[in-house]
């Protein structure tokens, strides 16, 4: 038993929301064998019943194909029989071919280890923990990168060596560092002090090479120091915010702490270096709560659910560290990670001014704004318990969260936006009867139409527009009338209807092959040499122009957006708004809300035009800056035009955008006439509220 490990009850009794103690953590979850993928040696993966075949083809690089095909139980008398370790009797091998062999595998391990470690003082609570961490990965509610799962549990469920812990590599590029006294030289450029340009190397950061997209990342040194951002290749992980919802569509508070919670002890009790865990289907939230993502209602509730989160994870190291003992990260980072953690604190309790040796003061935790008060108490009250334990015990992991999106996360959870990103569009692609796909209306516009109160008339007029009616029937230029006219009988039209869901276009439907190549010859009349030829098209043949397919095609398939919906209010556009909709200002303004509730990065990527690079580049970071923003990506695309904004307007986007931009380190503070000011010397911290930590 390791030293540290203290002989105490475990953090449970873990309580049971997702599961029962009398049934199987499966029994609600239907299975299917998904199709093939991988190795032709491996078999089809048997998954949930739900999960797509990408989100499938993910998680099987998780799977094992060295299992040993004949397996018994190692018994042991001080362990509960359900957690006796297996080993294989011979030596030839098969592959995993069920999803649950890698869940109970990846959580089995974990709850074994905890048991002979003396963490755990109940098979009850055991078994709790058991289920519902199987529970939450069968159904999404979390989520973890497959290479971290690929070598967990293999000595619990196999008897196999155990493989160190691989770390998955960051997918983020070289940064460019800036430092306050960059940010300096380029205020100085802005006041016209030619002294202050000269040499200065950030304008090559800005200049667009070419004719292709220019990327720039960039790091703002300073600023992530002050908060002690640490820089390991840590476990990645996501929770679903969709999935934890009352059934009116709010958030269960509960529900969100089990979760986070449980996530931080799974990944602790595997022995993660280190965890980052990101939100996943945050902006569907929003707009199922219909609230915009460019609102203060909406930066508010993201805030307080990434305060929340960030404080449970941190809440659930501490206690992790009661038992097995502090991380030596912790332990060499004490002071700085504890001026980390109570800086955090006071941003969630609204503080303004009072924070500990930071260079930009954060944006504090807009309490008025909030749809959710009981979230944002409940929030406040878990970094008072953060800070009391962390002061106790110390961390295991002395980061938690980062909201830099994780492609590969996004297509397990098969999630409409990761992080904080909004979501890209309103529509998704869903499996068919047909082994095909369809486009469907994401579910969080209907949840939006309905809490906004809109008639059932006008609710269908906006998703129509979005999603399209899937028929021609009534569809402008190109329906059963103009069809018909042109000689497609009921019979032909009732087979175009049927093929339209299948595909994305009504060039694919509206085809010799859907309506019959003998119909075509023998009631249409067309040629066979026409027929023959691959570039044959029978809605031109029939007369159709591109403007009169471009009109059917969107009655049928939809716009993708909500943006020119008739019946949909102009107040409410913005709840609606997705993909490039949503502008840098309000990408940014959502990013400065939650950094400071954030351990990690927000890995917001901003696209600027490239003309006029420099400028924009410029301004751009230097409103992150004014933010509190540790990183973000810039990338100058040719195609994009630049935005016309008056001065007087922009000026007034960059002051509403930025409430709580003062700079109070070594860099210069910006005075109201635009010159630099002297830099502040630090605030002392107000410890009347925190004093106890």
């Amino acid at each position: 038993m390791n030293k540290q490990t203290k002989k105490h009850a475990f953090l449970l009794p873990f309580p049971r929301l997702f599961t029962r103690g009398e049934t199987d953590a499966y029994d609600a979850i239907p299975f299917r064998e998904a199709e093939f993928f991988g190795d032709e040696a491996a078999p089809a993966l048997t998954a949930p019943a739900l999960w797509s075949d990408e989100a499938v083809s993910v998680l099987a690089e998780a799977a094992r194909t060295d299992v040993p095909a004949d397996l018994y139980a190692v018994e042991e008398n001080t362990v509960p029989s359900w957690l006796w370790q297996h080993r294989g009797r011979a030596a030839r091998c098969v592959a995993e071919s069920d999803t649950r062999q890698i869940f109970d595998r990846a959580v089995g391990g974990a709850v074994a280890q905890a048991w002979k470690q003396g963490l755990l003082d109940s098979e009850k609570h055991a078994r709790a923990f058991y289920d519902e961490a199987r529970y939450a990965l069968a159904a999404r509610h979390i989520a973890i990168e497959p290479e971290i799962l690929h070598g967990w549990g293999l000595s619990w469920a196999y008897g196999a060596a155990e493989e160190p812990q691989a770390d998955t590599p960051t997918e983020k590029p070289q940064q460019s560092e800036i430092a306050n006294a960059a940010i300096d030289a380029i205020i100085g450029a802005k006041d016209g002090n030619k002294k202050a340009t000269s040499g200065a190397p950030w304008k090559k950061l800005f200049a667009a090479q070419g004719k292709n997209e220019t990327r720039v990342d960039l790091r703002l040194s300073d600023i992530a120091a002050d908060w002690h951002s640490p820089a390991p290749n840590p476990a990645r992980a996501a929770i679903d915010l969709m999935a934890l919802r009352h059934n009116d569509g709010g958030i269960n508070i509960d529900a969100l702490r089990h979760t986070a919670r449980l996530l931080t002890i799974l990944l602790d009790l595997n022995d993660a270096q280190g965890i980052t865990i990101t939100l996943a289907n945050l902006a569907p939230l929003l707009m199922a709560l219909g609230l915009a993502y460019d609102s203060e209602a909406g930066r508010a509730l993201t805030a307080s659910i990434a305060a929340l989160v960030t404080a449970e994870c941190m809440a659930a190291s501490a206690e992790m560290a009661n038992f097995r003992g502090a991380s030596e990260a912790f332990a060499a980072n004490r002071d700085a990670i504890m001026r980390n953690l109570r800086n955090h604190a006071r941003a969630a309790h609204g503080d303004a001014a009072d924070y500990e040796r930071l260079s930009v003061l954060p944006a504090p935790l807009p309490l008025k704004n909030c749809p959710d008060l009981a979230l944002v108490a409940e929030a406040q009250s878990r970094w008072n318990d953060a800070l009391t334990m962390a002061r106790t015990f110390g961390l295991r992991a002395t980061q938690a969260t980062d909201m830099t999106p994780s492609p590969r996360l996004a297509m397990l959870m098969q999630s409409a936006s990761q992080g904080l990103e909004p979501m890209r569009n309103l529509t998704v692609l869903a499996a068919d009867e047909a082994d095909g796909y369809r486009t469907e209306l994401h579910p969080a516009v209907i949840e939006a139409l309905t809490r906004l109160s809109y008639p059932r008339n006008a609710a269908m007029a906006v998703t129509q527009h979005i999603a399209g009616t899937k028929s021609l029937r009534k569809a402008p230029a190109i329906n059963a009338a103009s069809l018909h006219a042109r000689g497609i009988d009921a019979a032909a039209f009732a087979k175009i209807e049927a093929y339209l869901p299948h595909v994305d276009t009504i060039r694919l439907a509206v085809t010799p092959w859907i309506v019959g190549i003998d119909f075509c010859r023998t009631q249409l009349k067309i040629p066979a040499r026409k027929l023959e030829s691959p570039r044959f098209d029978l809605l031109s043949h029939f007369g159709f122009s591109d403007e009169d397919i471009a009109k059917a095609n969107a009655y049928c398939y939809g716009h993708s957006t909500a943006r020119s919906a008739k019946t949909l209010h102009l107040r409410h556009r913005s709840v609606f708004a997705c993909g490039n909709e949503v502008g840098t200002d309000a990408r940014l303004r959502m990013a400065a809300a939650v950094q400071s509730f954030v351990s990690g990065d927000i890995g917001t990527v901003l696209t600027l035009p490239a003309a006029q690079s420099v400028e924009n580049g410029r301004e751009t970071m230097l409103t992150a800056w004014r933010s509190g923003i540790k990183s973000l990506t810039l990338v100058f695309d040719p195609a994009l035009a630049a935005p016309r904004t008056p001065k007087r307007a922009a000026r007034r986007i960059a002051a509403a955008s930025q409430p709580h931009a003062k700079p109070i380190g070594p860099a210069k503070r910006i005075a109201k006439n635009g010159k630099t000011a002297p830099a502040t010397t630090v605030r002392k911290p107000n410890e009347k509220r925190l004093r106890s930590h």
